[in-house]
Parts: structure tokens; sequence; C-alpha cells
């Protein structure tokens, strides 16, 4: 499942996805609303995180990405209902829905 305006090509979208993958497998969802997305207990995956967030805010910069190291609590939000099927496509890759 792939956001309809990503921008990232073929191994550009396997390499984010694999980012987001580790960090699903490393955390706990504590929350998930239609447009928000909140993990918590974020494992030992800080270069994931960091790598994931800035390419993404490159490819596609509607989603709100938020980290915090400290509290191992990573978040990602859509301002509108137009992205919503991209925050779907977050969840797929993070390994929390089919």
């Amino acid at each position: 499942m792939v956001a309809a305006s990503c921008s990232l090509d073929e191994a550009g979208l396997s390499a984010q996805l694999a980012r987001y993958r580790a960090v699903g497998d490393a955390a706990r969802l504590i929350d998930r609303q239609p447009r928000r997305i909140v993990l918590e207990g974020v494992g030992d995956v800080d270069r994931e995180v960091e790598e994931l967030i800035a390419v993404e805010r490159e490819c596609c910069p509607f989603f709100e990405l938020e980290w915090d190291p400290e509290a191992r609590r990573f978040s990602v939000a859509v301002a509108g209902v137009d992205h919503e099927p991209g925050l779907d496509a977050i969840a797929y890759s993070l390994g929390l829905s089919d």
C-alpha cells in the first residue's frame, strides 16, 4: 500500500518500508485515530527514526512527524481528510494493519 502522492522510487520505498517496520517492531501502539498514530516504547532504532523522518519530510511533507527520543515516542499525523489514506499507508508500513 502506497500513498498516491508519494514521490519515492521503488528502491526508496523499499528502504523506507524497512525503516517503518523497524520502528513498528520496536514499539507499541498507544493511540490510533483517523488522522494520528502514536507509538511509545520505541526501542533502539534512533537512526532509523531519524532517517525515516528526513526521507518522509522530503517526499511527503503533508505528514506531521514527531520524535521524542527521551520519551521513546514517535507520532505521525495529517491535518485533513484528504491525507487520511496516506496515514493508513503509514499504519500498514509500521505493521499495524493487514
